[in-house]
């Protein structure tokens, strides 16, 4: 296993919230087995509530499920921040408005907030993440 930050911490990216909501999601077979790990290996899931409302607004905007974005509204309505999200410098520093319109403000936040909170893995399919020196929670399962 590999060690995060002295402790066992993911950050979560709002495609793989989506993932683990949405029966039809493509994604979503391999969340629940990745949740599932993490649940095996006392994985802590760091989910900012940024990256919440960031799922929530596809679910209800792009992919029509109002229902789904609702249950993740819910399902997280008490959670308690773990992370230092004072990072809005570091965004700003690392944002590059010539890049890819794949690559959004909000996987530039996710990234610094693993930056700041000296966090290794993100729970994400976005290969974003690994060419900025992170690494994706799937690939845990192959070690």
């Amino acid at each position: 296993m590999t060690n995060i930050s002295g402790n066992k911490s993911v950050i979560a990216d709002a495609d793989a919230l989506i993932g683990l909501v949405s029966k039809e999601d493509a994604l979503h077979n391999r969340c629940l087995q990745i949740s599932r790990y993490f649940l095996e290996k006392n994985i802590i899931t760091l989910t900012p509530y940024t990256i919440i409302l960031e799922a929530a607004t596809v679910l209800s905007k792009i992919l029509g499920r109002s229902d789904l974005a609702a249950k993740l509204l819910k399902d997280f309505a008490d959670i308690e921040e773990k992370l230092d999200t004072n990072v809005s410098g570091l965004v700003t520093k690392l944002y590059n408005p010539k890049t890819s319109k794949k690559n959004t403000p909000f996987d530039h936040y996710v990234l610094a907030l693993a930056i700041t909170n000296n966090v290794r893995v993100v729970f994400s399919f976005d290969s974003f993440y690994k060419k900025h020196g992170l690494i994706l929670a799937e690939e845990l399962l192959k070690n």
